[in-house]
């Protein structure tokens, strides 16, 4: 089994923050038929953008969650605690943020609706707090219905935990089948990860258990991603673009060009580690990515982008400044309150943060 090294340990925390930085902008990707069927805004994006954006957003951003369910099952299972201990840990991390998080929502959701001046910026029908039966409110922490179709966690975002929770809770049995049968566990998980399966849950397993299969084996997936040159990946990331614009549903090439850009991610943190200066920033603002993750919506980066959506004429050049300045406001401010609330209100912000 590989033990978890001081570079290794090192290189996930110069990706942590980076990464959460690409979630937001995931979520700021105003596409042309939301914009126009949804919004129902006048909406002409130039081509160049929707390949920057799509470069920004499907390529490096669609690395961001896989390479964090990665993280999770290889942490995990190199320091190879007590199911009891794991639990325990996780209910502080995890479940403790999920639940307060989701009830913060709750009452911004309320507190918006019920003052005149908000209200208009808060009408999806699924969202009513005041209408919600006993089974709406059960479903907020887990398939709430977000609208077009999605069912995701009231802090829909929050998916990756619900997730990640789900998977440590069965990880024991996880453990013991990828151990009695590899061969054939490696062959499930990448057929749940090529194929479409209820709820994304094929990539949460397949990632998860890779991080397993690497403790487990001794396999670093630094060492590997090391081998490939910056040119390499350049051209592949490209060709990951590519595909995302023209084959946007094709599953199986999404899922080929996601391992591409998670492995120029954990090249691109050797890189990070080598500057001192970078790193340390790094190091400092990756104690915050898990509050900006957690903050940066439904409700601040949602109403960021709805007032950017009336300030902005999304013709041109204005597509890319309400793709870019939104996203940058809702790091910037999200990542401030979580420094003041560190130093105002440290136990609350232990609550919020996950106890990290």
């Amino acid at each position: 089994m590989k033990s978890l090294t001081e570079e290794d340990s090192k290189r996930i925390t110069a990706l942590r923050f980076l990464l959460i930085v690409f979630v937001v902008f995931i979520h700021n990707n105003l596409k042309a038929d939301e914009a126009i069927n949804y919004y129902h805004l006048d909406f002409l994006e130039p081509v160049a953008i929707t390949w920057l954006k799509a470069i920004v957003t499907n390529v490096l951003g669609g690395a961001a969650v896989p390479l964090f369910f990665l993280f999770a099952g290889f942490l995990q299972f190199s320091k190879d605690d007590s199911y009891k201990m794991l639990l325990k840990k996780r209910a502080k991390s995890l479940l403790v943020p999920y639940i307060a998080w989701t009830l913060l929502n709750v009452l911004f959701y309320f507190i918006a609706q019920s003052i005149p001046q908000l209200s208009s910026f808060f009408q999806n029908e699924n969202n009513i707090v005041r209408n919600w039966n006993f089974v709406d409110w059960l479903n907020l922490f887990w398939i709430h219905d977000v609208g077009n179709g999605h069912q995701m966690p009231l802090v829909f975002q929050f998916w990756f935990v619900r997730d990640l929770i789900s998977l440590i809770v069965f990880s024991p049995l996880l453990r013991f089948i990828a151990k009695k049968a590899p061969f054939l566990t490696l062959v499930a998980i990448t057929l749940c990860y090529l194929n479409p399966v209820p709820m994304g849950f094929g990539t949460a397993i397949f990632f998860y258990m890779a991080g397993f299969f690497f403790a487990e084996y001794g396999i670093s997936f630094f060492k590997l991603a090391d081998k490939v040159s910056y040119f390499e990946y350049a051209i592949l990331l490209l060709l990951s673009a590519f595909v995302s614009i023209k084959n946007p549903e094709c599953v199986k090439l999404h899922g080929l060009g996601t391992i591409f850009s998670c492995l120029f991610f954990l090249k691109l943190s050797l890189s990070i580690i080598k500057n001192e200066k970078l790193f340390a920033l790094s190091k400092y603002l990756a104690g915050f990515s898990f509050f900006l993750y957690a903050i940066h919506t439904p409700f601040l980066g949602t109403s960021l982008n709805k007032i950017s959506h009336r300030l902005i004429p999304l013709h041109g050049f204005g597509c890319l400044v309400q793709f870019i300045v939104p996203s940058l406001l809702c790091v910037a401010i999200g990542t401030a309150v979580g420094i003041t609330l560190k130093k105002l209100c440290p136990p609350l912000y232990k609550i919020f943060n996950g106890s990290r």
